[in-house]
């Protein structure tokens, strides 16, 4: 079935169903137009819940659905399950001495280790906490309860809410799923799940992506789909990045003609002379070293490109390096405002918590940072985002911040012709990219996912630096192996 096919397969499936969308498969587009096919088609009392993990993602469906709610629920998981069943029936299983309004809080005074505790400090101080282990949630422990015990509360669901659709599913955790299972298996709300367990990121506050993949594998009521197609990229990009990889290559589409758009360049010269200057560049390595010296080779010969490090954040591959990095965005670029922090943090935040952590982390953008005074703004920050201090991720942190090395890594954005690493690349995408078949030990596949990833950065055009004899004689094979013409494939120039 053609990836079209299967998309207007999905948008017309009305059973509970399960997305398993890779990167650049345009995920929030298909979960959009979901969601505007069954408000345009209903014709019941029924509404749709819109759930996703940041402020960031519920704006972006918000603003693609035209702002219109009319009843239906666009918002974080957090703000769902507050608005929808803690604050109008806790009342209903705990009591008229449990308030419907209270604070969310995260510092360090409010946190209990049992579930009773955290009870009697909602009754007793108005105040909904976090328990000291971060990788259980309160909150939707809290919601399940209310949710089991609460006939009105059943009802309301029930009769409210026809499907819920989750995004980026991979980062739920376990009290998360329980509650979603019992709203599908308890109360027949379909469920519309999308995610990639490779894109997981927030496994350091619980998040499980094996949940994701017991769903998408397991015998369940969930109609299963995989969407692999990559839009990011033109046709001769998205041809080349597929025949490498097994479970891609029948996404490969016949050419009429010999196509410009992917060009192996075999020579030793390092010449850019094939790109447009005018639009985005980026030259993808395997070290800082290597781009270094690519950099000032570039240079020399009369153009224009700065080096981009990949920083020691990069290097954490930790629970907490994206916030981390979220920080120093924070710090190094004046363009990044708290709101912009704000959206990547994944739960609810109040207004009077925004205040609050922007009054502690507005000291990076300052000059004359000490290491005391970056240490002081992390513990109160962690305190009331419930997050446990690792001191080599606060090590690295420090020596971002407190030199001038890295502040490119941050402001990278701003510059049209970049080198960087691989890594430093991922999740970012470019007019046009360069990358070296000597970086990539495609023979033994160890590197296919790392080469799958620096080819599809790129959108517009892909010249492969052919400097490694290995790298050549595998893609002739497997072009040949796959009956295609190497014209077709890739333009060889002999510089």
């Amino acid at each position: 079935m053609s990836d079209q096919s299967l998309r207007e397969k999905i948008i017309l499936d009305d059973s509970s169903a399960i997305i398993s969308a890779g990167a650049g498969s345009g995920k929030t587009h298909i979960l959009v137009t979901k969601i505007l096919h069954e408000i345009k088609t209903n014709r019941t009392h029924y509404k749709i819940a819109a759930i996703t993990f940041t402020k960031k993602a519920a704006n972006e469906i918000m603003g693609r659905l035209g702002g219109k709610l009319d009843g239906n629920f666009i918002g974080t998981n957090d703000s769902f399950i507050e608005n929808e069943i803690i604050k109008p029936f806790i009342k209903d299983v705990f009591g008229i001495e449990f308030p419907n309004e209270y604070e969310v809080v995260y510092s360090r005074e409010y946190k209990f280790r049992k579930f009773e505790d955290g009870l009697t400090n909602l009754k007793n101080n108005y105040r909904l906490g976090t328990y000291f282990n971060n990788k259980e949630n309160f909150k939707f422990q809290l919601a399940l309860k209310i949710l089991g015990n609460s006939k009105a509360a059943k009802q309301y669901i029930k009769a409210k809410y026809s499907r819920m659709y989750i995004d980026e599913y991979q980062d739920c955790d376990k009290d998360m799923h329980q509650l979603f299972m019992f709203i599908h298996n308890q109360l027949g709300v379909k469920l519309f799940l999308v995610g990639d367990p490779k894109q997981s990121i927030y496994e350091w506050r619980g998040a499980k992506p094996s949940l994701f993949i017991s769903l998408f594998e397991g015998v369940n009521d969930l109609n299963k789909y995989r969407l692999t197609e990559n839009f990011r990229c033109c046709q001769e990009i998205r041809n080349y990045s597929n025949i490498f990889l097994k479970e891609t290559q029948d996404l490969y589409e016949e050419l009429k003609e010999e196509q410009e758009r992917v060009l192996g360049i075999i020579g030793e010269n390092l010449s850019v002379e094939f790109f447009d200057t005018n639009k985005e560049i980026a030259v993808l390595v395997r070290t800082n070293k290597e781009a270094r010296d690519i950099c000032k080779l570039l240079n020399e010969d009369g153009y224009n490109f700065v080096f981009v490090p990949r920083t020691p954040l990069d290097e954490l591959g930790t629970q907490n390096a994206g916030l981390y990095i979220e920080l120093a965005k924070y710090s190094k670029n004046n363009r990044y405002s708290i709101y912009d922090f704000i959206n990547e943090i994944p739960r609810a935040v109040s207004g009077k918590q925004v205040k609050e952590i922007e009054r502690i982390i507005n000291p990076l953008k300052n000059i004359g940072l000490t290491e005391e005074i970056i240490e002081d703004i992390i513990i109160n920050l962690f305190a009331i985002l419930d997050i446990t201090i690792d001191i080599k991720e606060l090590r690295a942190f420090l020596t971002v911040i407190l030199t001038t090395d890295y502040d490119i890594a941050y402001n990278g954005d701003n510059f049209l012709h970049r080198v960087m690493t691989i890594h430093s690349a991922k999740g970012l995408e470019f007019d046009q990219v360069m990358i070296f078949g000597s970086n990539y030990n495609v023979q033994s596949g160890s590197d296919l996912n790392e080469h799958y990833v620096a080819v599809t950065r790129g959108k517009e055009k892909l010249v492969v630096v052919i400097d490694s004899h290995n790298y050549f004689t595998y893609l002739k094979n497997l072009v040949a192996s796959l009956s295609l013409s190497l014209k077709k494939i890739i333009k060889i120039i002999n510089l």
